[in-house]
């Protein structure tokens, strides 16, 4: 599997990934890793469909993410992994699957989170999370759509030593 980027976005599957992100990544697998996600058949199907036939898509939980990395049909494939926040983004590169671009898509509000962009809400713990992956050699930057100028986090969030 190569990983083209890991995209934070707690929307999974809707316009941008499909109309956007796909094309513009040359795209031929999808991987969306969120646990509750893989545990609601009716969602999944539901994502399954609104993806074309010729892409590849795995709704997992976020656990066997690493797995799949010896997944015969995802040998080679560019592929789009998709979480639904900063944890699980984290928890991925922690674990093994690491990645050199994290794009921050969209997370939603949560209490004592504060705004980063239009779309893009953090906790302080997200903070610590990304400047850890930032100083590993994570690209991280905020992107909701490829014709959109992206920004790098490093501008948002002090990060020493990198």
């Amino acid at each position: 599997m190569n990983i083209v980027l890991v995209r934070i976005d707690d929307r999974f599957i809707h316009g941008q990934i499909l109309e956007s992100w796909i094309p513009f990544l040359r795209a031929q697998s999808v991987i969306v890793a969120n646990d509750t996600l893989a545990r609601d058949q009716f969602q999944t199907t539901i994502m399954s469909m609104a993806i074309p036939d010729r892409i590849l898509l795995r709704i997992i939980p976020v656990a066997d993410v690493l797995q799949l990395m010896e997944d015969r049909d995802l040998d080679g494939k560019r592929t789009l992994v998709i979480v639904s926040n900063i944890e699980d983004a984290y928890t991925l590169y922690s674990s093994g699957v690491h990645f050199s671009s994290l794009n921050l898509g969209n997370n939603r509000a949560t209490e004592g989170s504060r705004q980063i962009s239009y779309s893009v809400w953090i906790h302080e713990k997200d903070e610590e999370k990304l400047k850890a992956l930032i100083s590993k050699g994570v690209e991280v930057f905020l992107q909701s759509v490829p014709r959109e100028h992206p920004v790098d986090m490093r501008s948002l969030i002090p990060v020493s030593g990198v």
